[in-house]
């Protein structure tokens, strides 16, 4: 039931486009602020990478217009991948740069989404507190998608309260909200949020909570939400395993666990396998459900996820025990009690030590209740030496951290010099493995050249001699010509092999006249269409390995455009920029 938001608006851009407009260079503080949304929710690494480079982008150009918005959507990146520490300081950030610039739209998103941090840290008085303030400025500036979003939140927190009917009134008014401004994301969330309230004792009512989880199907997938798409058929398989309709319940637990494997997320997989091992244990299919069960138990180890694990290990125990399996089931039995002591043991040392948490605040207030009158009077009386110690302990701290700063320093320092070094020494092996692969070629392809080939054709004009000299018949002559033919075939394809080897045209003329060469034996004689384009490397000589590297790249992108892509058309780029050299290849 936890979903995210970033109160702005979502510009309607094409992928394609916005991708485009990178790869050609000129990408500004917008376009890589779309491109973050555009990956957010499904390539969180992807948005977190156009987000670092629209920060870099804002720094080098000092622009600070869009600083905060990206600030506040990479906080959103990091919070789908489960960061709530890396999402928070990005959230700060935005809060930071929003209230300088006095942008009050993204202000009262950072808000918000703090809040939503710290009411996953189980701090909801804070996140009441953000929520307030999200929700008086989405009121000041008529921000309907941030107060319905706000509404949406304080729901959940009541949800989690257990106020279910509250949560659900709450629900209802962010639902409402949403469909004025049709926030289709919105609807999505309110629908499986209500659906999910519907289960609940209080307000129990299958019908209507299978009603708008379904609702809420369709808007997932047009809106590409996996997350939030696998929640909803993991709702709807518990309403059907409820009901005992176990096919279903198979079916959308099944469409959960696909979706979970393909965002990768390992603890939702391993509470899947479980739940798909539930319903077949109703049906009593003992090995089916031990198949299951036995990937569930191996991600949950692989998680450390021991609420789970131990789940795993008694229901492992119950359907060993019921196909007699008695001795296999025991180990299970043993891990399961030892684990249900420890889990119970941490919980019962959890909740001991929230008691003395609250019995010593409790104390320390009484007491601080008391002594005020009498430290009011003394605070005066030490005033001035307290300012003292004050600036002496600041001194001694403020040396403690310059210290600290420059021992970190160091030791990152010396770590990058270590990294470095591992780095450098790869890239020698790796050279030096190319480096001898390229001499051994131009070995090979000089043997073949000044070997073979000249021996070979020493050997066809000697036959000419010879049969020239003889008298022969018509079919001699004729059964001599076509040897002939094959002999100088084979001299030209061992030519040939020689020069794709090493091209005489890349040693001799340089990297556009081989390239050129290459793409017109290549492709020249085929029906695929292809150009040519570079630019300010006419002539120009390179380095021999970056040379040899792009012919080498170029000869297998053409060989898998031959092979494999039924293109019709090519388009080979080579452009030199101040730091580097470009090379392009596209296909239809």
């Amino acid at each position: 039931m936890l979903v995210l938001f970033v109160f702005e608006s979502k510009a309607q851009t094409n992928a394609d486009s916005l991708l485009n407009v990178y790869s050609s260079g000129k990408a500004d503080a917008s376009t890589y602020n779309e491109l973050i949304w555009v990956y957010v929710f499904n390539q969180p690494d992807s948005a977190i990478f156009f987000g670092n480079k629209g920060l870099r982008w804002c720094e080098k150009n000092k622009r600070d217009s869009l600083l905060a918005s990206i600030h506040n959507r990479i906080g959103v990146a990091y919070d789908i991948k489960s960061m709530p520490d890396s999402a928070l300081h990005f959230y700060n950030r935005a809060l930071a740069e929003s209230r300088r610039t006095k942008n009050l739209k993204t202000e009262g998103g950072a808000l918000n989404n703090i809040g939503l941090i710290c009411w996953n840290k189980g701090q909801a008085d804070k996140a009441i507190d953000y929520y307030i303030q999200s929700a008086e400025i989405f009121e000041k500036i008529e921000n309907m998608m941030g107060l319905g979003n706000t509404y949406n939140n304080i729901a959940l927190i009541l949800f989690e309260e257990g106020q279910y009917e509250k949560s659900l009134r709450y629900q209802h008014q962010s639902l409402s909200v949403r469909r004025k401004i049709n926030h289709e994301y919105g609807i999505g969330a309110s629908y499986a949020n209500i659906g999910q309230l519907y289960t609940t004792d209080v307000i129990l009512n299958l019908d209507s909570a299978l009603y708008y989880i379904q609702l809420s199907i369709p808007i997932k997938e047009k809106l590409k939400d996996l997350y939030g798409l696998a929640r909803s058929y993991h709702s709807l398989a518990d309403i059907y395993l409820t009901t005992k309709a176990y096919d279903l319940a198979l079916v959308n637990f099944n469409n959960a666990l696909r979706l979970q494997l393909q965002i990768g997320n390992s603890e939702g997989y391993a509470s899947a396998y479980y739940n798909i091992a539930s319903v077949y244990s109703r049906q009593e299919d003992r090995k089916t459900q031990l198949v299951y069960l036995d990937s569930a138990q191996l991600f949950a180890e692989e998680n450390k996820d021991l609420s789970l694990l131990w789940k795993v290990y008694r229901e492992k125990a119950r359907a060993l025990s019921k196909i007699g399996s008695y001795k296999e089931a025991y180990p299970f039995w043993v891990s399961y009690t030892g684990l249900k002591d420890s889990l119970l043991t941490a919980e019962r040392s959890e909740k001991v030590q929230e008691l003395e948490t609250r019995f010593r605040t409790a104390e320390q207030e009484r007491e601080l209740s008391e002594k005020k009158a009498a430290l009011s009077e003394a605070k005066l009386k030490v005033e001035n030496r307290d300012k003292w110690l004050v600036g002496l302990l600041s001194g001694i701290i403020s040396l403690l951290l310059f210290g600290f700063g420059l021992f970190q320093t160091y030791k990152r320092r010396a770590q990058a010099e270590k990294d470095a070094a591992i780095i450098s020494e790869r890239e020698r092996g790796l050279r030096a493995i190319i480096d001898a692969t390229e001499e051994e070629r131009k070995r090979i392809a000089k043997d073949l050249h000044d070997g073979i080939v000249q021996t070979l054709t020493g050997l066809s004009l000697r036959l000419q001699k010879q049969f020239s000299s003889l008298s022969a018949s018509k079919a001699e002559k004729d059964e001599f010509s076509q040897s002939q033919a094959l002999l100088d075939e084979s001299i030209g394809e061992v030519r040939t092999i020689s020069h794709k080897m090493m091209p005489r045209a890349l040693s001799e003329m340089g990297l556009i006249p081989a390239l050129d060469d290459l793409l017109n034996k290549s492709l020249g004689n085929s029906d695929i269409e292809y150009g040519f384009e570079h630019h300010k490397v006419e002539g120009v000589r390179f380095a021999e390995n970056v040379e040899i590297s792009l012919y080498r790249i170029t000869q297998e992108l053409i060989n898998n455009i031959i092979k494999h892509s039924e293109a019709m058309a090519v388009s080979v780029q080579l452009l030199e920029t101040t730091t580097h050299l470009v090379f392009v290849v596209e296909d239809n």
